[in-house]
């Protein structure tokens, strides 16, 4: 139910109902959440996914990391991929293509570990138009050739020609950056004319008619870099009725604009006013700052040939405007991408701390232990003290069949609280498992750990237990093992376990640090 409510969450955003999409995803989350941790993530990933299209990234981000935490918790490292892609959409969205190239690695790991080719190849593909729009060309071509390579071997059209799609535009952004007139740019960009007319005919044959039509129209863009304006204005006047069947409102500005230019570089004043003024008129209705100011100023140079000077400073002066609006802009995206960066961080501190942390005591979990035990455990190689008590209360299902879970959950909270008092800040209160709990101490000798243990043992015997509830006694039996006892976390962990059931097979209430 939850994986077809998501693709019906999608096609809202394809058809254009974002907010639509978005009520819908988080009143279903609100009201009815499904049961299941691994729909809900799903459906989290959805509504990332409506939220960046609704142009709503700090919500994008806050359902993308809490989907990744969802899965993190339910040993799902293909979700947690999936939601590192969808975090990277919002802060792409954001214009923080850095941020986003951060996420996309450690998904890309995540793939590589799973051995997940499809998922890899996807992700490939982000990071390479990600690296191209910052300018870092050579990786972004890395990444992009292995992502066709891996879905040429999957035998995956569409992405297959997606990727084309995107490694062509890496091609020339990279080229656009050489000098202008330059034979160095001509040869960059010459190669990518029959990449363009290969990419739209075979989309064509794939029935991809959307894809086709963009790569037709970008052969048209690089025909006028070649320096041929001629047949681009041609091929974007075939275009410019397919623009408007698909709804590309976009394409078909950029097209108009593009035509502008032709008809300008061929002379053609007149013309080339003319489509700039219909260029004008869909980029004032929601068209990028930049393309509008390009068309503004294409208007004024025609106008300026055309003797209309008036109307050519108007239009300066409107260029003068929208460069002080795209300042604007810059400093109020710079201010949100520094807003989503630090809700990120605190989000991701939040999420880490909550991952590493029992909700019943307030100790670390088992987690937090395998962290610490990976960055103590080298400096326990190298002669560093550590030590592992093992702590396990005696008879404790008795508590909770005579007193009730309540109680029983009281105890453990009240013994998290002696085992609390004994951990210094570089070591490690753990709630293990059940009535398990594990102190890992670090830089305490031998002997001095033995008597730790020995605190630790009179303290819990010596609580006044009854408080919580007449006649109840507890007590705790640790078993001990030393970091030079054994190689590994694990190993460690058995022998402290075969004390621990050493000290309850001698009766129980007691320490045991030697086999």
């Amino acid at each position: 139910m939850t994986a077809s409510l998501a693709s019906h969450i999608q096609s809202l955003v394809d058809q254009g109902a974002t907010e639509d999409a978005v009520a819908l995803a988080r009143q279903t989350l609100e009201d009815n959440p499904p049961a299941d941790d691994g729909e809900r993530a799903g459906l989290l990933i959805a509504l990332s996914a409506a939220c960046v299209s609704a142009g709503q990234h700090r919500d994008a981000l806050r359902a993308a990391v809490s989907a990744g935490e969802v899965y993190r918790g339910l040993g799902r490292p293909d979700g947690q991929c999936d939601a590192l892609v969808r975090l990277a959409s919002a802060l792409r969205a954001a214009g923080d293509q850095g941020s986003a190239i951060t996420a996309l690695e450690e998904a890309e790991t995540l793939a590589r570990k799973l051995n997940d080719e499809k998922r890899r190849a996807l992700v490939l593909r982000h990071i390479g138009v990600c690296c191209s729009l910052v300018g870092r060309h050579q990786h972004a071509m890395s990444c992009l050739y292995e992502a066709l390579d891996l879905h040429q071997r999957l035998g995956d059209e569409n992405e297959l020609m997606g990727t084309r799609l995107s490694l062509n535009n890496a091609h020339n952004r990279q080229a656009v950056e050489l000098p202008e007139g330059s034979p160095e740019r001509l040869g960059a960009l010459e190669p990518l004319l029959p990449a363009w007319a290969r990419l739209a005919e075979d989309a064509s044959h794939a029935g991809q008619r959307r894809l086709a039509v963009m790569a037709r129209g970008n052969h048209a863009i690089t025909l006028l870099q070649c320096g041929r304006p001629g047949p681009a204005l041609a091929e974007l006047g075939a275009l410019l009725p397919r623009y408007r069947e698909y709804g590309l409102k976009p394409n078909e500005a950029l097209c108009l604009l593009e035509m502008g230019r032709c008809q300008e570089a061929l002379g053609n004043a007149q013309e080339a006013l003319q489509h700039y003024t219909q260029a004008e008129a869909l980029l004032v209705d929601g068209g990028s700052l930049g393309d509008l100011q390009d068309a503004y100023e294409g208007l004024s140079r025609m106008e300026e040939q055309l003797g209309d000077h008036r109307a050519a400073l108007a239009h300066l002066r409107l260029v003068r405007r929208v460069e002080k609006q795209k300042t604007d802009e810059a400093a109020r995206v710079m201010s949100a991408q520094r807003e989503l960066r630090i809700e990120l961080a605190r989000l991701s501190s939040v999420w880490a701390a909550q991952a590493m942390t029992d909700p019943l005591t307030g100790l670390g979990n088992r987690r937090a232990l395998a962290r610490w035990m990976s960055e103590h455990l080298p400096r326990a190689e190298q002669g560093e003290p550590l030590t592992l008590l093992l702590l396990d209360l005696d008879h404790f299902k008795r508590v909770n069949d005579r007193h009730g879970h309540g109680v029983g959950d009281l105890v453990l909270q009240r013994t998290a609280e002696v085992i609390a008092k004994n951990c210094r800040e570089r070591d490690l209160a753990v709630r293990y498992g059940g009535e398990e709990f594990v102190l890992a101490l670090a830089s305490v000798p031998h002997n001095a750990a033995v008597d730790i243990a020995h605190r630790l043992r009179e303290a819990m015997s010596l609580q006044a237990w009854s408080e919580l509830t007449p006649g109840l006694a507890v007590s705790v039996s640790i078993g001990i093992a030393h970091g030079n006892e054994a190689g590994n976390a694990e190993g460690l962990l058995t022998l402290a376990d075969r004390r621990l059931y050493a000290a309850k097979y001698a009766g129980r209430d007691r320490v045991v640090h030697l086999d």
